[in-house]
């Protein structure tokens, strides 16, 4: 399978974005464990695999402040990122990261993360920062391979709207 990465548009290609499943399934979860000067997460298997679905809705949001987007198309989206430039300490924040499940593991993250890196160190960036829930150890997975790691946690960051997850963030010097 092949595909091209190019500009997301937010009009022409709103539908084919929405229409991604952002479901994923895991076997493990990872848990914070802290100390006053540190941070770990510790994988534990869970007794059955959940689902998960993040809602695709968000990404056009009115407080999605997202700049900058890339499609994975063949034809129609099959995964797409987008991002936010924080020039005052030239961070690029990525919003949104999706793929289409018969598209994962096929090296449509990795591409458009390549070209999110790009774009950051044309903008001046000089950090990738992405945020992700500790439930969601297939993406961490993915994100370690690429080379981000683990730069801090909040436990009560999503408070209400997803009780019990953590807030992971991940960085990749560029």
């Amino acid at each position: 399978m092949s595909f091209t990465i190019r500009p997301l548009d937010r009009a022409t290609d709103r539908r084919g974005v929405e229409a991604i499943d952002t479901t994923f399934e895991t076997g493990a979860v990872l848990d914070l464990v802290t100390t006053d000067r540190r941070i770990e997460l510790v994988e534990r298997t869970l007794d059955a695999p959940i689902s998960k679905r993040y809602s695709i809705a968000e990404v056009f949001a009115h407080w999605a402040t997202w700049d900058r987007g890339w499609v994975a198309d063949d034809d129609g989206v099959r995964g797409f990122a987008t991002v936010e430039l924080e020039p005052w300490h030239a961070r690029l924040v990525v919003w949104f990261l999706y793929i289409a499940p018969a598209w994962r593991r096929r090296g449509v993250g990795r591409a458009l993360l390549a070209e999110v890196e790009a774009y950051g160190r044309e903008a001046g960036a000089t950090h990738v920062w992405l945020e992700t829930s500790n439930v969601n150890v297939p993406g961490i997975t993915a994100y370690g391979r690429l080379g981000y790691t683990l730069c801090g946690a909040d436990r009560l960051y999503y408070g209400a709207y997803m009780p019990g997850e953590t807030a992971i963030y991940l960085a990749k010097e560029l």
